[in-house]
């Protein structure tokens, strides 16, 4: 098959690259904040219970981000394989999910930063699995 009839193959590869960043960066985020609870949790001012907090938070955030790097890797390597992206696009629609699951929890907390970014991962979960639909409708 000619690449060029794939239609979501270049949105797929960029969506891919640029969630592989963030997705990285989230994982590293989130060892931070295990170790940072656990430095909290050794100080006298600080209670066990902030410190829980932050490690729990450092837990959660690290299957995410394992989840949304694992997507975007293989989304980077099957752009080209139209017999693969049925694969993709469930995988961007559990991505989709979850991502507004995270842009819902992000307005409760009044940091608008944290807001801008959950809204940046669902746009960019949406780009992906759009670009894995584009794909999966060009001719096998």
């Amino acid at each position: 098959m000619n690449d060029t009839q794939l239609a979501g193959r270049t949105m797929l590869k960029v969506t891919g690259i640029v969630l592989i960043i963030l997705s990285a960066l989230g994982l590293l985020g989130g060892l931070a904040l295990i170790g940072a609870g656990l430095a909290m949790g050794t100080d006298d001012g600080l209670g066990w219970g902030l410190a829980t907090a932050v490690i729990v938070l450092g837990v959660l955030a690290i299957p995410t981000s394992i989840y949304s790097l694992v997507t975007a890797i293989l989304g980077v390597k099957w752009c080209a394989r139209p017999d693969k992206a049925r694969v993709l696009f469930v995988l961007g629609v559990v991505f989709i999910v979850l991502a507004a699951l995270n842009l819902l929890a992000s307005f409760g907390d009044g940091n608008i930063s944290a807001t801008a970014g959950a809204a940046v991962r669902l746009a960019l979960a949406a780009f992906y699995t759009l670009g894995a639909w584009r794909n999966r409708q060009a001719p096998q």
